[in-house]
């Protein structure tokens, strides 16, 4: 069996998705299904580590994928139509390569060969729709409306987003299935020294870490405003943040963030490091006094995930999802409860840790891992 992802973004665009990918790769070599090629689809202009991470990967460029090139013109062109297929070139393109099933995308059409599985990532544009622009809207709800309709098979990553899906698309037949997202196991012995990091990035010893991009809707604002509360106490707290600082559906939000910190004189104690390499950013979190996820909205966050990999206490934003996720060593808030947050952070600070024996927890990542690598191969092979 043949699988094919399409990855039309560069790694830097959505760090999440690239991650998401890296695992699923991982965890499907970890389990050494051999029944199984996976084929990477992507740009001929496309940033991405993934072919190296994995040599094994199959991986077939195309200028399908490239925005704005003659060829992916002529695709939208010949998309509009209806035809025998919804997407006839990529159909091609597939054919050419022996696919049997494209996973994670739209369907290339109702009459084609190639079984296809959706990927509904989540459902935020339900619940904000004014994180949206009117056009973005109508994109995804179509998108979204045409994998309920055409897909072989639907995949959503919580409980919570399966709940939502019933909302949206209550007339679909398509089957549909839960695939909880788990990270590459972290390997310990390799994590960078603490003493480096803070060194490089000219942090202090003691922190918090957020490794969240500056979308509006992670919420960054409540942070800043316990941090606000806890320089008004007196209490020194520093929160390190790592991801892309740009949000293009809201390019003002960042600045206005830091406009805030400058006003309660907490910019010392926001650290912005932005995009960092991804070792990095994984000893950046290890040696954190907590990992943080203030996000309204997750479809299943990857940074709790990460988090939980580690053996971390993890400070959430009590909403469905990271319930559901429900890390061994938590703590929740109301999104808009800084005072919420920053007791739990003091409370923290106050309290000795006490993390899991590296080799207790990295037998819990690889089983975790091995888990999502066969629940997916139980799906795929279903839709045969």
């Amino acid at each position: 069996m043949r699988i094919a992802v399409a990855y039309p973004f560069d790694d830097s665009a959505w760090l999440g998705g690239k991650n998401y990918f890296s695992s699923l790769f991982g965890a499907l070599q970890l389990n050494g299904a051999t029944d199984v090629t996976m084929v990477l689809v992507t740009g001929t202009k496309t940033v991405t580590s993934l072919p190296e991470q994995f040599p094994q990967l199959e991986v077939v460029r195309t200028p399908l994928f490239d925005r704005r090139s003659p060829s992916w013109v002529l695709r939208q062109l010949m998309r509009l139509p209806r035809g025998l297929t919804t997407d006839p070139l990529l159909d091609r393109l597939l054919r050419r390569h022996r696919i049997d099933v494209l996973s994670h995308s739209g369907a290339v059409g109702k009459r084609s060969g190639i079984k296809s599985i959706g990927w509904l990532p989540d459902f935020q544009f339900l619940y904000f729709p004014d994180h949206w622009t009117a056009k973005q809207l109508a994109d995804i709800r179509r998108v979204y409306g045409t994998a309920c309709r055409d897909c072989d098979a639907l995949i959503v990553s919580s409980h919570d987003a399966l709940r939502d899906l019933a909302t949206f698309a209550p007339d679909s037949v398509v089957p549909r299935h839960v695939l909880h997202f788990t990270p590459v196991p972290f390997d310990h012995a390799r994590l960078r020294p603490r003493s480096e990091l803070i060194a490089q990035y000219r942090i202090p010893e003691v922190y918090f870490h957020i490794p969240n991009q500056f979308w509006v809707h992670k919420n960054h604002r409540v942070v800043v405003e316990a941090l606000a509360l806890a320089h008004q106490e007196g209490a020194d707290v520093t929160v390190v943040c790592t991801g892309n600082p740009v949000d293009l559906r809201r390019p003002e939000h960042y600045e206005s963030l830091m406009a805030r910190c400058r006003e309660a004189g907490v910019e010392a104690n926001f650290r912005v490091l932005g995009i960092v390499p991804y070792a990095d950013m994984q000893g950046l979190m290890a040696h954190s006094r907590a990992v943080i996820n203030p996000s309204r909205f997750e479809g299943w966050s990857t940074s709790v995930e990460e988090g939980k990999a580690l053996g971390k206490r993890v400070l959430l934003s009590d909403i469905p999802v990271h319930r559901e996720q429900a890390p061994e060593r938590s703590g929740y808030f109301a999104p808009d409860d800084p005072a919420a947050l920053k007791s739990l952070m003091l409370d923290c600070l106050a309290t000795p840790e006490s993390p899991v024996a590296p080799a207790e927890q990295a037998l819990r990542n690889t089983n975790a891992m091995r888990a999502f690598g066969q629940r997916y191969l139980e799906l795929v092979r279903a839709i045969r």
